[in-house]
């Protein structure tokens, strides 16, 4: 006879895979669990551990009692801590990472330290990586890797008690030039909440272009997407089910572009970031980037790339919504402004900056000279001259003349770190110019000749949608330029000293060993000749406004017209 149900006489084994095959099936009709990540990033942040003054790219907000919009005191280390444990607080599993470039370019306060302090203050954030930026690496890469492993100079610690960061710095891209095997570590692994979550980093591959060469020799900087792409199936098979990349590369908005765009649209965002988003693999969750200063939340190709501003006067904070095979359901984030009226400091930190302080009071306090006005580093129209830097361009070729025979000097926009501030009836300080000039840089006469000189003005000439990077000029050089018909830029009449500029004769050029080793748009002063080391940037800017009482009023643009 049949039996009726067939199931009751099934072996042991066969009753167990009937029961999984039941289990499983059931399994495949409920949805998939979801899972929440949230991120905290900085960026640029260097060695800003008690910003003085607020900065045109603090957050712009209404003043309390006037209700003007205008830059408001942000950031700083104490205050910074405050609001990243307020944040963390609501979001106990949240990973904070970093866009690099947290040193470098720094105030006197910790660049008199090395940044130790710096490095110091940032180990309490709980960070478990940074990008490498740019500027970590002004005084080379060995440097670098003693500050992060915690270990003291030849002559020791400038810090007490200094133990170092706490966190890597990833460069996945950094290669060593002859076997092409990177130099830093490529990511780390971090575990949030009951998510395995990557964090992979790269530093810009213009690095070369905006640093000395002798701090990057035998380093080849890869490209960043290709890069990061590589390193996709590693980090799945590490287990990761998250991809996070982190990298020292960024965006610029339009001037009055919000840091927060409900939209995700930012229809006035351009740079690198957006070759760089929509060649990055899928896999990628969000792009968290810096080097641009800026601050904003944008979507490309649906993915958030995110940036916190600079000198730690923001915090964006990410949340991922994940579906069971690490896919993105939802992505959103909110930069926010750390006002300093707003947040309590965090005592032991400001005890951190107050003993900071004190060891470099008398360096950064010594007056210079009491000046009638101050100067910016913008200029009115972007693609000319600004005052500040026509200002460091004539220190440098006054400095140059005490020596020897010079006809012109340059400055390059991106070594001007800060404007010149001044309140009337107090004197200017060498922690003022320090934090314009903050690379002690040394100054080079070389020699080129007339077509040289053309060739390097035409070359710096801003292209369509380029930020401008316009070389600033001493006071014995007037052009003008214009976009042309075809909307490449074109030289027009070149005055060296009120007479055309002779394209056989050759000159006496004045710059900073950046420009001179190529960096920035600069790449033909490395074609100059003769070269002699005159002294350092901040001296003559020193002598200069010391000895000449017309400085500031000689600096006026117009050097630079466009028709």
């Amino acid at each position: 006879m049949a039996q009726p149900f067939p199931f009751r006489i099934a072996t042991r084994p066969m009753l167990g895979a009937l029961i999984a095959a039941l289990l499983a099936g059931c399994a495949t009709q409920q949805p998939g669990k979801t899972s929440e990540l949230t991120l905290l990033s900085i960026n640029d942040f260097h060695g800003n551990i008690q910003p003085a003054k607020p900065t045109p790219l603090m957050p712009r907000l209404p003043d309390p009692a006037t209700g003007e919009v205008k830059p408001q005191p942000a950031g700083g280390v104490a205050y910074l801590a405050t609001a990243l444990a307020q944040l963390k607080a609501k979001n106990p599993d949240a990973l904070v990472v970093a866009g690099g470039d947290l040193i470098g370019a720094s105030p006197l306060i910790s660049n008199l330290l090395r940044d130790e302090p710096t490095l110091a203050a940032l180990s309490e954030f709980g960070i478990s990586a940074s990008a490498l930026g740019n500027h970590e690496l002004d005084a080379g890469l060995p440097e670098l890797l003693r500050q992060a492993r915690g270990e003291c100079g030849p002559n020791g610690c400038l810090w007490p008690g200094y133990k170092g960061p706490g966190f890597p710095y990833l460069g996945a891209n950094v290669l060593d030039a002859n076997t092409g095997k990177p130099l830093l570590p490529t990511h780390v692994i971090q575990q949030a909440g009951r998510l395995k979550v990557a964090v992979a980093g790269v530093a810009t591959k213009d690095t070369p272009s905006v640093i000395v060469a002798r701090a990057i020799q035998g380093i080849r900087f890869a490209d960043e997407a290709d890069t990061l792409n590589a390193l996709v199936p590693q980090l799945k098979a590490a287990g990761a089910e998250v991809l996070v990349a982190v990298m020292h590369e960024g965006g610029v908005q339009a001037q009055g572009a919000s840091a927060n765009d409900p939209s995700y649209a930012c229809p006035t965002l351009t740079g690198r970031v957006q070759d760089i988003a929509k060649r990055l693999d899928p896999a990628y969750a969000v792009i968290i980037g810096g080097h641009t200063h800026q601050a904003y939340t944008c979507k490309i190709n649906g993915r958030l790339v995110v940036q916190a501003g600079s000198y730690g006067g923001w915090i964006t904070e990410t949340h991922l919504k994940l579906d069971a095979d690490g896919r993105v359901l939802d992505a959103q984030a909110v930069n926010h402004p750390v006002l300093q009226s707003v947040y309590a400091p965090n005592p032991a930190l400001a005890e951190l900056v107050a003993r900071a302080a004190a060891m470099t009071e008398a360096a950064r306090n010594k007056p210079v000279a009491t000046l009638p006005s101050g100067a910016t580093r913008h200029a009115k129209e972007p693609n000319g001259d600004a005052p500040l830097g026509n200002l460091i361009a004539d220190s440098q070729l006054a400095f140059a003349r005490k020596q020897g025979p010079a006809d012109v000097a340059f400055m390059n926009l991106g070594g001007i770190r800060s404007d010149l501030v001044v309140e009337r009836g107090k004197p200017t300080t060498m922690s003022d110019l320090l934090a314009i000039q903050p690379f002690g840089n040394d100054i080079i006469a070389l020699t080129l000749n007339g077509q040289q000189l053309w060739d390097i003005l035409q070359r710096q000439l801003p292209k369509a949608g380029a930020a401008p990077r316009m070389l600033q000029p001493s006071s014995t050089l007037r052009y003008h330029w214009r976009a042309g018909a075809d909307g490449k830029p074109e030289l027009g009449e070149i005055l060296l000293d009120g007479q055309p500029l002779n394209r056989t004769r050759e000159y006496r050029v004045i710059v900073n060993n950046f420009l001179s080793e190529g960096g920035d748009e600069g790449g033909g002063f490395k074609h100059g000749r003769d070269r002699a080391v005159l002294g350092t940037d901040i001296d003559a800017l020193v002598d200069w406004l010391r000895s000449n009482p017309q400085a500031l009023e000689q600096a006026a643009p117009g050097r630079i017209v466009r028709e």
